[in-house]
């Protein structure tokens, strides 16, 4: 895909992520014991063969800046091209609190009007799932569309949940009549994933066009109006694909990674995900420790029961600690004769010894980044 670049849009997230995005943004949130969600994106985009990526931020971004560095883990480090990270500020056109994707593309023009490529792919960063976006532009380019849009009929929803997305109705030629927004169902629906292809000058276009009457929804203000007046072309993603827009969202997507069928999916069958290096030792089970159903990043040291729980690189939990249906995140401690149900550990907590935290499947307990519970 020489001929294609792609900007990522990484927002800050739903407010209904809670505290999961009071230090960071939506597409830094870690993922399956040792990723961040983002890391999905890029690897898709880099197996590819797109070597040219913006990645505009809003706030909170200062992890993920630290994480995608120079871009090499994914050899995204050319010396023409690779990632560049489009943090608010940079041109002044715009107070970087962005009203939308389309007010962010509006404010990031620069970077398009410099870019060679003919077409650009556009990705928000909410979604994971794996994609050769190889296969969404030979689809684009055969049906001569204007735009392209990738959707799912599989979107892991679950019942209750309260954000909307666009559910796209599409014609039995395979062309996108129309949208609604309407709180996301759990069966019949073509869910949009975010990713849109379109020629850039086309795009400029567009986004230029929209901004200047105020309107700044990339979705709402930019793809639906256009389906007037341009052909626009669905494809179909087949496979697990999961979208971040609550703590329960989140909670069950990583609950997830315990599926085999799942995890093979994400980071095998298509290729291996990379992430930043950070090297570690192996986990470490001790003497008397009760392990079930679960998954480990490097660098643990597990002495209690831990069953269905994901648990990230540097976790320590004690002998009599007792973990189950968690998700605990890096270098946190959880110490002797703590018990965790439903919850999700931040980064760095300490859990003092005989605290406990419950919470329940639909209402999972959260803990902060930093904090220290006691008993």
């Amino acid at each position: 895909m020489n001929d294609t670049f792609a900007i990522v849009y990484a927002g800050h997230g739903n407010l209904l992520l809670g505290d999961l995005i009071a230090h960071r943004c939506v597409s830094a949130i870690p993922l399956a014991g040792r990723f961040r969600t983002i890391d999905v994106l890029l690897s898709n985009l880099s197996q590819s063969g797109i070597r040219n990526v913006g990645v505009v931020m809003q706030r909170n971004f200062q992890s993920l800046v630290e994480h995608i560095g120079s871009g090499d883990a994914w050899d995204l480090n050319s010396k023409s091209g690779g990632v560049a990270l489009l943090t608010p500020f940079d041109q002044g056109l715009g107070t970087g609190l962005y009203r939308s994707f389309g007010d962010a593309l509006f404010a990031k023009r620069y970077y398009i009007n410099r870019q060679k490529a003919k077409y650009c792919l556009l990705l928000a960063s909410d979604m994971v799932y794996r994609a050769d976006y190889n296969e969404m532009l030979e689809h684009h380019i055969a049906t001569g569309a204007d735009m392209t849009l990738l959707y799912s009929r599989e979107l892991n929803i679950k019942p209750g949940d309260p954000t909307h997305l666009a559910n796209l109705h599409i014609s039995s030629e395979g062309w996108v009549l129309g949208a609604d927004f309407e709180p996301a169902s759990v069966e019949g629906g073509c869910y949009n994933l975010g990713a849109c292809i379109m020629e850039r000058d086309l795009l400029l276009r567009l986004v230029e066009d929209a901004c200047a009457e105020g309107r700044y929804d990339f979705v709402n203000d930019i793809i639906e109006p256009a389906l007037s007046t341009h052909k626009v072309a669905a494809f179909e993603h087949k496979g697990y694909s999961a979208r971040l827009t609550t703590v329960k969202s989140y909670f069950d997507m990583t609950r997830d990674m315990l599926d085999p069928g799942v995890r093979e999916e994400l980071f095998s069958a298509h290729g291996p995900v990379y992430t930043r290096i950070m090297d570690a030792a192996p986990v470490r089970y001790n003497a008397g420790c009760q392990v079930e159903n679960s998954v480990f990043g490097n660098g643990c040291v597990i002495g209690g029961r831990v069953v269905g729980s994901v648990v990230f690189r540097g976790v320590t939990i004690e002998p009599g600690a007792d973990v189950e249906n968690c998700v605990i995140m890096q270098d946190s401690h959880i110490e002797a004769g703590a018990r965790l149900r439903n919850t999700i550990i931040d980064k760095d907590v300490v859990v003092g010894a005989g605290a406990r935290i419950v919470g329940t499947p639909d209402q999972v307990a959260v803990v902060c980044k930093g904090s220290f519970v006691s008993n």
